[in-house]
C-alpha cells in the first residue's frame, strides 16, 4: 500500500468535490469556489492523500484566529489571522476508510504547523467526527461563536503543538 501525501493541484477539485459529497450527510456540501478558495489563500496548507492513481482524501487548513472557527460557505477575501492553525476539513473516501489515510493527512498537516511555529490546531468537528478528533489528542475548547451553521453535536477542538516539530 502506498499512500502519497501532496499539495493540492487544481486538476484535484472534481475528486475532492465528490469525496466531500460523499462524507457529509448532515451538512450542505460547500460550493468548489468556497472549498478552492483555502488552497488559494494558503496553498501550502492544503494537501490529499492519493492511493492508486486517484486522490482518496483531503486536508484544508488555513492561519486563522484562535477560538472563532470561520463561517461555512462563505468565501474568504483574506486569512483572519494567524493565533492558530485551522483545520477546516478533512474527508476520506470510504473505499480507502481503516488505512491511516486520515492519519497521513493529519500528520503532514500538524508537523507543518508546528514547524511553522503555530502553538495549536483549531477544528470544529461535525457530524460523527468528534470521537476521531479526540483520539487524535484535540479537546473541546471554548469559542463565542455560535456553531449551529456547523450542525447539530458541532464541537469545537484544539490541540497544542508544542513539541511535535
Amino acid at each position: 500500500m502506498s499512500i502519497q501525501i501532496r499539495s493540492i493541484s487544481p486538476q484535484d477539485w472534481p475528486q475532492i468535490m465528490a469525496i466531500q459529497a460523499e462524507c457529509y450527510h448532515q451538512l450542505t456540501p460547500e460550493p468548489l469556489s468556497v472549498m478552492s478558495n483555502k488552497a488559494e489563500l494558503a496553498p501550502d496548507c492544503c494537501w490529499v492523500a492519493e492511493y492508486q492513481g486517484r486522490v482518496r482524501g483531503y486536508l484544508l487548513c488555513h492561519p486563522w484566529r484562535a477560538n472563532q472557527p470561520p463561517s461555512l460557505s462563505v468565501t474568504m477575501t483574506a486569512l483572519a489571522g494567524a493565533q492558530e492553525f485551522y483545520l477546516h476539513d478533512l474527508a476520506v473516501s470510504a473505499e480507502v476508510r481503516g488505512m491511516g489515510v486520515g492519519q497521513r493527512l493529519l500528520a503532514t498537516a500538524l508537523t507543518f504547523a508546528s514547524n511553522k511555529g503555530y502553538r495549536h490546531a483549531g477544528l470544529v468537528a461535525v457530524q460523527d467526527a468528534p470521537t476521531f478528533w479526540r483520539k487524535q489528542g484535540f479537546v473541546p475548547s471554548a469559542t463565542t461563536k455560535s456553531l449551529a451553521e456547523y450542525g447539530e453535536g458541532a464541537v469545537y477542538m484544539r490541540l497544542p503543538l508544542a513539541g511535535l516539530a
